[in-house]
């Protein structure tokens, strides 16, 4: 199933599942809870989701959300891709719940001085089903309700005190969407091609099974440190080929086959020194 989180003639946000160009709302035990608990429900409900007796909605009259509104935590790791990916050890990162934007939203770059840059890194997302923690490898699908497409926004800079990654932490710098796709659609994600665009120019290509870490490897260490709660995001590592410095008035699409296609616009103001 594919599923996004829409607002539609002022009404409040809730999840629907896409049929064809349109969607149709799922039931939710409770309209009044956040949009995030509203996933945190649907996540523990997953085997039993159905949409609305209702008539679907044009995608193009409704406004996608960030399908994941309000992740408690956002792990990315440092796995790499491509034909001769280095075989370095795997580490993580964690990114702030206010780095998350949605589709057709804008990433408003940190005021920095011109020494910095800000690159924009394709990764794909999973979406966590928890409590998990010491996933082995080979279970790691238990543990995932499901995938969408990632931005992450990384500073090249200042390395001092690790200043890069606090400044990539910023934010807006964290796009997401513009679906979930639940797991038991994509029946290979090894067969996953990720592919990236800056102003209509290709930028990153690269298949998820071209992976220094596999996902199962990946989402083994990441549980291995930290219990992953339904909601969490895991964004498993990008290609170092085809990244360029982001500038004002830039625009950025990621598309992953079978997932989705996120576009964001880009914004910079630029710190001046006297």
């Amino acid at each position: 199933m594919k599923l996004v989180l829409f607002e539609h003639s002022g009404s409040a946000a809730t999840y629907g599942a896409v049929r064809g160009d349109t969607v149709v709302p799922l039931n939710v035990d409770s309209i009044a809870d956040s949009p995030q608990e509203q996933l945190e429900r649907l996540i523990e409900a997953a085997d039993a989701l159905r949409p609305r007796n209702e008539t679907g909605v044009p995608l193009a009259k409704v406004r996608l959300l960030p399908p994941v509104p309000w992740p408690g935590k956002i792990v990315v790791t440092t796995a790499t891709y491509g034909a001769s990916a280095p075989a370095q050890q795997l580490l993580a990162t964690l990114k702030s719940a206010e780095s998350v934007i949605g589709p057709e939203e804008t990433v408003q770059l940190p005021e920095v001085t011109e020494t910095w840059q800000f690159v924009p890194q394709a990764m794909l997302g999973l979406i966590m089903r928890g409590p998990a923690k010491d996933i082995p490898r080979t279970d790691w699908r238990q543990a995932v309700f499901g995938y969408t497409c990632v931005i992450d926004v990384m500073a090249r800079g200042d390395q001092q005190f690790g200043r890069d990654f606090w400044l990539a932490k910023a934010d807006t710098l964290g796009p997401l969407g513009p679906y979930i796709v639940t797991i038991d659609e994509v029946a290979d994600p090894s067969q996953l091609r990720v592919r990236s665009w800056q102003n209509e120019t290709a930028a990153q290509d690269f298949r998820i099974g071209d992976a220094s870490h596999s996902i199962g490897e990946q989402v083994e260490f990441v549980t291995t440190v930290m219990t992953l709660h339904s909601g969490d995001i895991l964004a498993c590592g990008t290609s170092p080929q085809g990244q360029r410095p982001l500038a004002d008035g830039d625009r950025i699409e990621v598309e992953i086959d079978g997932v989705g296609r996120l576009g964001v616009a880009v914004s910079q103001k630029v710190e001046v020194r006297a």
